[in-house]
């Protein structure tokens, strides 16, 4: 299904972590809710922390965050009538939000590790961010995967495919993909990733 051009710029303000407050708690149930619109973060998450994942780290120029704070905040500009120009400070705005984009991408891809699982129901894809300690796992197959934590006492459940997970996860953890959900007391795997972090 595609979505609206709306949805779409949604989604990838929400990848880039553009969005705050009410605007944020909207997108964010909206991916609970609609497959297309998670598909389309995902893809925006993907797509753009691989674009620049290649460019090597810069440092802003001195002369950058007092550019940034007159496009913002300084030197008001009247017009005969006496009303602002809206037009510098929306241009300050946008070159304020790509500098920050750039900054969240360039973290993203450096901080995120992926593993491609061959399992019997498809390729999966897990995704660790190893910065902000989540996992997330999208399946070509129509099985719903579960992950697993492998443990020396056996297996902790994670969550469900296609779900954001926050658990205590650390690099040399051994993930378990498995057709099996949380009722299961020793999940049949089908796939498995150890985590590295490089």
């Amino acid at each position: 299904m595609l979505l609206s051009e709306e949805r779409q710029i949604l989604a990838a303000e929400l990848a880039m972590g553009l969005l705050e407050g009410p605007d944020e708690t909207r997108a964010e149930r909206l991916r609970r809710e609609d497959r297309a619109f998670d598909d389309a973060v995902w893809w925006w998450e993907e797509t753009l922390s691989g674009a620049i994942s290649q460019i090597p780290a810069a440092s802003a120029p001195p002369q950058a965050l007092a550019g940034i704070q007159t496009a913002l905040f300084g030197k008001e500009v009247k017009t005969a009538q006496g009303k602002l120009k809206w037009k510098p400070i929306v241009g300050g705005i946008v070159g304020v939000k790509a500098v920050l984009l750039s900054a969240y991408l360039l973290s993203r891809a450096l901080n995120t590790e992926t593993y491609v699982v061959e399992t019997r129901y498809g390729e999966a894809t897990v995704t660790w961010n190893t910065r902000a300690g989540t996992l997330q796992v999208k399946s070509t197959g129509d099985t719903t995967l579960h992950l697993w934590k492998q443990t020396a006492d056996g297996y902790n459940y994670l969550g469900a495919a296609g779900a954001r997970i926050t658990a205590a996860i650390a690099a040399g953890d051994v993930i378990i993909l498995s057709a099996d959900g949380p009722l299961a007391k020793v999940p049949e795997p089908v796939g498995r990733a150890t985590l590295t972090d490089e």
